[in-house]
């Protein structure tokens, strides 16, 4: 059954703030993230992304999943809402499509998109979107697609609400799920206060946008400003003589709380905010869970570190010497809050992010149902290693290795053996060609071992930076 595969990594559901805040660097990480569903294709699918995937990583696709590219077709949102589409080797695109658009409400029910979607699809078709948002049920019935599962459920918001980050708190307190101490708040008094209520358990308080994806928009309070600020974008240092309207003017100036519950300025999205006891120096972790319709029982995937520097920037996978209990304690309860969001209607991906603090605590902060950032890895890993890659290699990625030139980096990495994938127990893959926007590229590297990976690793970085 062939699927159309959307990378709308920037729906409305995603972040809470204007598109347009992201400015020319920030668009084109968005850009480079809705690429990466590409490593999902199978023969037969369409793909929809922001931008166009690069002549060379397409070809390169292709060559390392064995896909045949003239049953594959490959559209991508253009400015001003347009679109391209490409089939096989041929072309067609619109003025301005390299650049990318978001696909967000506007651009994917726009007109001309529907049409050229409604062309290609039909009832056999399913619908594997990054996020299954309201937006995209709205997609599926207007398409006259047959939704594989409880669309009742996708329709009314339901994935929406479960990447809400206070949704999170008040389901999984419920659940009895170990997370950090925390509250839940709507204005910036309330925030503020709960900062300093909660700054005595650790030194620390993060407060986090309801709606916001890779630590976009969060701040830190602390104590100590040497600490490392993994996932928030802005640091505050605070003293024990801070006071509630001191924290009230550091957030008016850096983070968009209402100054009032009944008060929504133009523009803002009236959402929660998170706050929570930050644990300085813990390890990052995260766990991918499948969520099929009932019987079936939800399934980890894949599970390990996340490298944080300090936001995230790549997976070790499995991760490397976690404690047993610890990896007993994420993996359960990973399962049970994906039961939970199977009895609700959910079926899909589960993203789970949690720590290992300095004392030993699994603490779970964040659940997405959405796609992840290890699914494309996870879909890459087991085509080049098998499905039970986790029990004999270790994986590691990263999403920022300087590159100018894709095609010479894969030519020469095609000619190293402890590089080439499928040639030894050591190799490496181009997960993301984003080189004519940013000059970097995404990759994977395995090993028979953490320490061969990581042998792996620097061999690759050496080798692109002297090309």
């Amino acid at each position: 059954m062939p699927r159309l595969i959307i990378g709308n990594v920037t729906s409305e559901y995603m972040f809470g703030c204007a598109l347009e805040s992201f400015g020319a660097k920030g668009a084109a990480k968005q850009h480079a993230i809705s690429t990466r569903t590409a490593w999902l294709l199978r023969d037969g699918d369409a793909l929809l992304t922001h931008r166009p995937l690069t002549e060379e990583f397409r070809d390169y696709l292709a060559a390392t999943l064995g896909l045949d590219l003239s049953t594959v077709t490959f559209l991508s949102a253009g400015a001003g809402g347009g679109t391209g589409t490409e089939k096989g080797t041929g072309t067609e695109r619109a003025a301005g499509a390299e650049e990318g658009a978001f696909l967000d409400h506007g651009t994917l029910l726009s007109p001309g998109l529907l049409g050229r979607l409604r062309d290609l699809t039909g009832p056999d078709w399913q619908l594997l979107p990054y996020l299954y948002d309201r937006t995209i049920a709205e997609l599926a019935r207007r398409l006259d697609l047959s939704p594989d599962a409880h669309p009742a459920f996708f329709d009314q918001g339901g994935a929406d609400v479960f990447n809400s980050k206070s949704f999170f708190r008040i389901w999984a307190e419920g659940l009895g799920v170990p997370v950090a101490p925390g509250r839940v708040c709507r204005n910036r008094a309330a925030t503020a206060r709960a900062v300093l209520d909660l700054l005595p358990h650790t030194g620390a308080v993060i407060v986090k946008e309801d709606f916001s994806a890779s630590g976009y928009g969060n701040v830190l309070f602390t104590h100590d400003p040497d600490i490392p600020a993994l996932g928030a974008s802005t640091t505050h240092p605070v003293t024990s003589a801070s006071t509630v309207e001191d924290i009230e003017r550091l957030l008016a100036g850096t983070f968009p709380a209402v100054a009032a519950t009944r008060d929504f300025p133009a523009g803002l999205r009236p959402s929660e905010t998170v706050v929570e006891a930050y644990y300085p120096h813990s390890r990052t972790l995260y766990s991918e869970v499948d969520v099929p319709a009932p019987p079936a029982a939800p399934t980890v995937l894949n599970h390990g570190d996340m490298r944080m520097e300090p936001v995230w920037n790549g997976f070790a996978i499995p991760p490397l010497d976690l404690p047993a209990p610890a990896e007993s304690t994420m993996l359960h309860w990973s399962r049970e809050m994906a039961r939970y969001l199977q009895t609700t209607g959910y079926r899909g991906y589960v993203n789970c992010d949690s720590i290992l603090t300095g004392d030993g605590r699994l603490l779970f902060n964040e659940v997405n149902a959405r796609v992840g950032g290890c699914t494309h890895v996870d879909a890459a890993a087991r085509h080049l290693l098998g499905d039970g890659y986790m029990a004999h290699h270790t994986v590691l990625t990263r999403n920022d290795l300087p590159c100018t030139d894709f095609g010479k980096l894969a030519w020469a990495m095609g000619q190293d053996p402890q590089l080439s994938p499928g040639v030894g127990s050591t190799g490496a893959l181009l997960l993301v060609d984003d080189a004519p926007w940013t000059g970097t590229v995404q990759y994977l590297v395995h090993g028979d071992t953490p320490a061969a990976a990581a042998r792996t690793e620097e061999r690759l970085r050496s080798l692109a930076e002297n090309l």
